[in-house]
């Protein structure tokens, strides 16, 4: 996909959004949460700066940073939250063109740690995020983000 196409995507993510999430544990769970995004432009990409509360669990605050490399057509979501985890999840379109497919992999805790990512444009004004964390190669996690635009305009 060419870059113009890749910029105009990430750009599509700048303001702010009111934020819902659902986790689903491997026990069968479901937890709940929200937040708030605030998405800029800066040199480096789109930055996406999300302030969140899920229930069970303390407030978290998370920086994401959408990147485009042009040199080989990947999109990069660099995620530094809270509890001082740093992940690059590198990944590239697929389909129809409004959904990216993203993968990290690495330790945490000393443990074997995937998470797979699918984000997609379902509306105008939503956007929304499917991660699944996998341990050894075992489901752990899996949480659904959906941003809806706060404001229009």
């Amino acid at each position: 996909m060419e870059s113009t196409k890749a910029e105009e995507w990430l750009r599509q993510l700048i303001g702010e959004w009111a934020l819902g999430i659902v986790m689903k544990t491997i026990e069968r769970r479901v937890i709940t949460g929200c937040g708030e995004v605030i998405a800029k432009e800066t040199d480096a990409g789109i930055t996406c700066e999300i302030n969140g509360h899920i229930e069970e669990y303390e407030d978290y605050y998370q920086n994401d940073l959408w990147t485009f490399d042009s040199t080989d057509g990947t999109i990069h979501l660099f995620r530094l939250s809270s509890d001082g985890q740093i992940h690059d999840h590198m990944g590239r379109w697929i389909g129809d063109g409004f959904t990216i497919e993203l993968y990290w992999r690495g330790t945490f805790e000393d443990q074997e740690q995937e998470e797979r990512i699918t984000a997609k444009w379902v509306a105008k004004n939503q956007f929304e995020i499917k991660e699944n964390n996998y341990s050894k190669g075992k489901l752990l996690l899996t949480t659904d983000y959906v941003f809806k635009r706060k404001s229009t305009t």
